[in-house]
Parts: C-alpha cells; structure tokens; sequence
C-alpha cells in the first residue's frame, strides 16, 4: 500500500510540473497584457497592479494588428480546408482501391513528415518567388499545405482502414454510386479523424512564424510576424505584444474546447490501429 501511494505521489508531482510548465508562461503573457510599462519592468515582479485596457486598445488603434488578424484567419482557413479536401481524397483512394503503390506512395508521405521544416524553406522559397506569389497570401497557404498534407494523409488512413468495408459494399449494393457511399456512409465514420486534421492543421498554420516571414510582406503579415514586429532592435514593447499574443490564443483556445472530444478520438484512435 505504501509503495502504491509513492507511486501515486509521484505521478501526480510529474503532472503538476508539466502543468505548471506549461500554464505559468501563458498566465504571465496574460497578465502582463494587463499591466502598464513601469508595472512589467519591475525587480521584484508585481502581483497587485491597477489593470489597464490600454495594451489592447493600443495593439487595435496604433498597429496593424487587425491586419494581420484577418490575414492569419484567411491564410489558417484556407490551408486548413485544402489539407483536409486533398487529405480524405488521397487517403480514401490509398486504402479503397487496389493501387500498385499504394503502400509506396503512403510512405513518401510519411517520408514528407520526417524531414526537417527548415531544410524545406530554399526550395519552397524558390518556387513561390518564382511563381510571383511572394509576398501574397497564395504563398504562405501553399506552403503550409505543403508542410500539413503529410500528416493529414497518414492520420486519415488509419481511419479509412478502420472502417469495415461492409459498410460500403452495403451501400453500394443498396444503389449508391461510389462518391455516394463516400459522401453519405464512410466520411461520417471518420469525422473524429476530419477533426483532429482541421484544429491541427489550423494550429500549426495559425502558430507558424518560418514561412511566413520569407514569404510575406508588410500587407500580408500574419499575426506571429506581426508579434515579433513589435520586438524592436533596442527595445520590446511587452505589454503591447503581450496583449496581442493573448489575442491570438483565444481563437485556438475556443475552437479547442469545442472539437477536443474529437481530437482525442481522432490522435489515438485512427493514428494507433492504422
């Protein structure tokens, strides 16, 4: 029993680090959006202080926050959309049909996921400058297809060889087409899967900083460019990209809350017995 309880205490301490680890920089980008210039730059950091609005006020009024807000939001959704259209098409066709390299082709989509992001920014940088959509927001888009489509095919088809394949042959049999059996019977099966690809892909398309600084100009920044605009050579403007990095957690934050059940179903489920 008492080895039990040590057991217990011990992994009950390694989550509360973790948590702490993770929630104590959040709370104090929070917080210090909340407090003015001489309450941020303090020896001994404050815990009392008179709230102020004036950092968001100021992101909104004296930046091009709003800017960049509707430009992630364009850019987020948009590559999220065509990873997920791209994504159930190519891993519905690998694990439906009797493709001679089907096997082949899914792992050079895994392949894609192993190399490293950094060693893809020259040749993706390349072909967007030499397409003229640098500086546009076509460019970050398709760059981040490019980065999410991998794990988007390999999350999906382990959910499309989960499914039974009675349940189409049921609805072919029944008249359907086979885009109707698709449509009506298998894609409704692997929605968890569809939404662990959507809140995924839009993290990561909404959270990249790399691409989007090479392949944006001043118009079309996004929000994580437009933050680390604020860090001047001299000095940091905290309470400014304090307040808009808060702004920026909130989207992710709801859209989190609303799919999580399916993010569980859709990173264990699919992803483990695929």
């Amino acid at each position: 029993m008492a080895k039990r309880r040590l057991t217990s205490a011990g992994k009950w301490a390694i989550l509360i680090v973790f948590l702490l680890w993770t929630v104590i920089p959040i709370l104090l980008i929070i917080v210090n959006s909340f407090k003015k210039a001489k309450d941020i730059f303090t020896d001994v950091p404050r815990i009392f202080f008179a709230p102020t609005l004036d950092n968001y006020v100021n992101a909104f009024t004296k930046s091009d926050f709003g800017l960049y807000f509707a430009n992630s939001s364009i850019v987020a959704l948009s590559s999220t959309i065509i990873v997920i259209i791209l994504a159930t098409f190519a891993s519905y066709g690998l694990t439906s049909f009797q493709l001679r390299f089907a096997n082949t082709i899914a792992n050079g989509f895994l392949v894609g996921k192993l190399v490293p992001v950094i060693s893809m920014l020259l040749p993706i940088f390349v072909i967007i400058n030499a397409v003229g959509l640098r500086g546009t927001l076509v460019g970050p888009v398709l760059a981040h297809v490019a980065l999410n489509l991998p794990f988007a095919v390999w999350l999906l088809m382990g959910f499309f060889r989960d499914v039974p394949r009675e349940l189409e042959q049921a609805a072919l049999i029944d008249g359907c087409t086979r885009m109707q059996a698709f449509w009506r019977v298998l894609l409704p099966v692997v929605l968890p899967g569809l939404a662990a690809v959507f809140i995924l892909s839009m993290q990561y398309s909404w959270n990249e900083l790399l691409f989007s600084l090479q392949l944006t100009t001043l118009e079309t920044y996004t929000l994580p460019v437009g933050i680390a605009s604020f860090v001047g050579a001299i000095s940091v403007d905290w309470g400014l990209s304090s307040a808009a990095a808060t702004v920026t957690m909130v989207p992710m934050i709801i859209i989190g809350f609303f799919v999580q059940k399916y993010i569980a179903e859709g990173t264990t489920g699919g992803a483990v017995k695929g």
